[in-house]
């Protein structure tokens, strides 16, 4: 698939409901997610520019780890669990209303790992080019900004991924309802 992007689209007029969240937070609530979504699939694209052969679906399975990935917190503190609780209490959300449709189990499961390693500490490198959970992670550091800090780039799985600083930072400007329809369009 190298140097082509998957045919799948996002879905036009979506909107993230508040109620998803275990957590009502604004840390990692509504604007947190729209703006990992984004910044992922910034990332996404610059991989892809780079010609590396990418797996297919991987933008989809990375729009829908991003739109997941902090559904399941109970709390805003370090938590190494969250993930796992949001892959596994998420699919409805993730397959009935985001994608429209329901993934088979390895697809799935793909995802729901990725969202789980989100929340817990590296493995030991190096990430492979194209990995679901190294493009989710950078992305989900990026927006470290919104804690007022810079993330450390030697934290990133991609090289790149420091190149996109000030994009995360100009994100945390828009509002949640632009943000959204910068992803999917009007309502």
């Amino acid at each position: 698939m190298s140097g082509q992007s998957d045919f799948w689209t996002m879905p036009r007029g979506f909107r993230i409901d508040p109620a998803w969240f275990d957590h009502p937070s604004r840390i990692h609530g509504r604007g947190h997610t729209l703006r990992v979504m984004i910044l992922a699939g910034e990332l996404y694209r610059r991989l892809l520019r780079t010609g590396a052969g990418l797996r297919p679906n991987l933008y989809r399975d990375l729009m829908t780890a991003a739109l997941i990935h902090d559904l399941g917190r109970r709390h805003d503190g370090l938590c190494h669990e969250h993930g796992r609780w949001a892959g596994e209490g998420k699919r409805g959300i993730a397959e009935d209303e985001f994608l429209g449709s329901a993934l088979p189990e390895e697809e799935w499961k793909r995802i729901a790992e990725a969202v789980d390693a989100h929340a817990r500490p590296d493995p030991v490198p190096p990430w492979p080019r194209g990995s679901l959970t190294a493009l989710l992670k950078d992305a989900d550091g990026l927006d470290r900004v919104r804690l007022r800090e810079d993330p450390d780039p030697a934290y990133f799985r991609h090289a790149f991924t420091a190149e996109y600083l000030g994009l995360a930072k100009r994100l945390l400007a828009r509002s949640e309802d632009d943000l959204e329809e910068e992803l999917f369009g009007p309502a």
